[in-house]
This record gives C-alpha cells, structure tokens and sequence, in this order.
C-alpha cells in the first residue's frame, strides 16, 4: 500500500484491480481503509478499487491545522488524480463520509457515477455543532480511550454474548473483526479525530439529497442504534428513484455485514 503527497497532505491508499469502473470506498470518521478489508478484495474482481486512509487517520498524515470537509473532498481529486484514476467515480460511503460523496457531486456532477450511502450521515444541524465539538475537545485532551464510552461503545458495542468453550466459528469471527476494529480506533490519533469531529459539525448537505440524479442506493443496518434504520429510509425518500436496502448489521456495515453488502454492491453497481 503506496503513499502519494496530494493536497499538501501525505495519503496512504490502496488501488486494486485492473479493469472496469472506477468504485471508491470512503471509510468513515474514527476508521481507516482497513475498515474495507473485507469488502475491497471481492469488488477489485470486477471493478478498479480505491481506498485510502483520509486526512489524519491511519498511516496518512497527521496533521495540527484544522481541517474542513471541502479540504477532504479536494483530497480525494488530487489522490485519484495522482493514482492516473479518470472519472465517472462511483463512492460507496460510510456514515459521515457521506458528506464527501455529496459536496464533490454537488462540484462535479458529471464525474459522479453512481452513489452508495450506508447508514448515511448527510450533514450536521447548526443546534447540534456545539455537542460535536464538546465530544471532539474530550477526545483531544483525554484520548480515545476515554472517548469510547460516547463514540465507539455506542457505535459499535463488542459482540455478546460472551466467549464460550466451543464456540462457533462465526462468533469467533465476529469477535475477532471487533477486537480488531477497537485496535485500530484506539490508535487513532485524537487531535485529527477531534478536527474530522469538527469539520463534520460545521458541514450540512442535506440539501444535495432531492438534486442527486446519477443512480443512487441507501443501505442501513437494521440493528444500527446511532443512526435507526427508519431514518436513512426517511432519507432515501428524499432521492429521486433511490433505492433502499435493509441489512443484518449495526453502524459499520463493511465490518459487521461484508458479504451481504457486497452482494448489494455488485448488483447495483454497472460492470
């Protein structure tokens, strides 16, 4: 997995696959390209795949100047310029990454090609800014261990039951995927994660959702508890001809649910 210098900043992606359209998976506040593992290998088999860690998060560079979500958006350009990538893009999104997705549509509608919202978080009310930026000024003077109880344990609660002797194979996965994903959050840094929890209090593009016209598909977590699947329903209503997915999983759908997801990707995607 290379590095490039796009935007003034230091990414570290992965391309893969050699033919078909171009999809981008954006991974979501708190995670890396790693959250993608389970999901890139099978789309690089028909598709030309990108992922990278964003502005701050996992090996790309961290940084001590605040950043805006159109600064992340002009990343992604210069990083997809820079990897030879030509348009039209097709974003697959999670959660707040969704903002990305829609602000370059909203700059560049004819290099968007098809959209993918799982559990979409399309934008921030101004009433709520001051909750996130409490959130992202604890997680910067305490850690991310501290911030667990208010983001990841929320978010993503460790599998239960507990561990039992004998356990099957697909608790044993589940748990191991968990105890992964925690890993790495822990290892984020908490500056950056506090400057991507602001730059998400100040973005709102609600207003893109009725002006998508390239195909567009929402797919929710039907035991997701921070954003209720009624809601992202609620959302997809507000897309023209969008479709909508129920699937068993909870906020991450690329950890928690990869092969039905997948499923979802490869149908709705053109080849």
């Amino acid at each position: 997995m290379p590095f490039l210098d796009a935007n003034g900043v230091s990414l570290h992606y992965e391309v893969a696959g050699s033919r078909g359209p171009v999809v981008v998976l954006l991974h979501e506040l708190g995670g890396t390209l790693h959250s993608w593992d389970a999901v890139a290998p099978r789309l690089a088999a028909r598709y030309r795949v990108l992922r990278y860690d964003q502005r701050g998060a996992g090996l790309s560079e961290k940084v001590r100047q605040e950043f805006t979500n159109d600064m992340l958006v002009e990343d992604f350009a210069a990083l997809a310029k820079g990897c030879h990538l030509d348009p039209p893009y097709h974003f697959v999104t999670v959660a707040a990454a969704a903002t990305q997705a829609l602000r370059f549509l909203e700059k560049h509608s004819d290099h968007v090609g098809a959209l993918v919202l799982c559990n979409p978080a399309p934008g921030v009310d101004a009433s709520r800014a001051a909750a996130l930026d409490e959130r992202a000024a604890f997680a910067m003077r305490e850690g991310m261990r501290a911030s667990l109880p208010t983001t990841l344990a929320i978010s993503y609660p460790p599998p239960y039951p507990p561990p039992q002797a004998g356990e099957g194979r697909e608790g044993a996965g589940e748990r191991a995927a968990y105890e992964a994903y925690l890993g790495r959050y822990l290892a984020n840094d908490p500056v950056c994660f506090g400057f991507a929890f602001r730059a998400l209090a100040r973005t709102n593009m609600l207003h893109m959702l009725p002006q998508i016209r390239c195909p567009a598909m929402v797919v929710a977590g039907r035991h997701d508890t921070v954003r209720p699947h009624a809601g992202s329903a609620e959302l997809a209503k507000r897309i023209p001809k969008a479709r909508f997915e129920l699937i068993e999983a909870g906020h991450f759908l690329p950890t928690q649910a990869p092969a039905p997801l997948v499923a979802l990707l490869e149908d709705f995607l053109p080849q």
